[in-house]
């Protein structure tokens, strides 16, 4: 276990404090609006976000926060939207870069086994018996479960990620601020 320190921040939304790389950070643009900051790098003073759709509709209420960054409500959908679609840009380029440093299997692997803390992502278009057997087999070997979106371009029924891939605490902590996110919720 990593006992190194981790930065906390709170959200404006709710109030909660979590450690930093669980958050959504924001800051202004030369235009006043919010942009998403996936990096954590862009310059100038932003706020923190639990990847939560409430929290959004919670930091629109909070006045300073709307003064400064949102004037109208639609902007906040527009956002959430915003959000999930560099999500799903950087979760893609994350799976590409474990299949081309050779940490990933797909359904055409004869290597079936999953390890524990393997990420196994599942495409949302496979029957439903499928999901239930794949979700079972992958808590039996205590490998973390994501249903990729719809429209996602997977080449195959399921894709196993090894966690000794450099970019897999990336790729799982992108899935789940994205189930938590999107309209289905946490997909477990």
């Amino acid at each position: 276990m990593d006992n190194r320190h981790r930065p906390r921040r709170q959200c404006v939304g709710c109030r909660k404090v979590r450690r930093k790389d669980e958050m959504l950070r924001f800051s202004k643009s030369f235009s006043g609006a919010p942009v998403f900051d996936s990096g954590y790098r862009l310059p100038g003073r932003g706020f923190y976000l639990c990847p939560e759709e409430r929290c959004f509709t919670e930091a629109f209420k909070n006045r300073r926060i709307r003064n400064t960054y949102f004037r109208k409500l639609e902007q906040i959908d527009e956002l959430i939207r915003e959000v999930q679609e560099a999500l799903l840009k950087t979760i893609e380029q994350d799976i590409i870069r474990c299949e081309k440093m050779g940490y990933s299997r797909d359904s055409r692997s004869k290597d079936r086994t999953m390890r524990e803390d393997d990420l196994v992502l599942f495409s949302c278009d496979n029957p439903p018996e499928e999901k239930v057997r794949m979700h079972t087999a992958a808590r039996a070997g205590g490998a973390m479960f994501f249903t990729m979106p719809a429209g996602y371009g997977c080449r195959s029924r399921w894709l196993v990620v090894s966690r000794q891939c450099p970019v897999a605490s990336r790729l799982a902590m992108n899935l789940q601020k994205y189930e938590v996110l999107s309209s289905k919720g946490l997909a477990r």
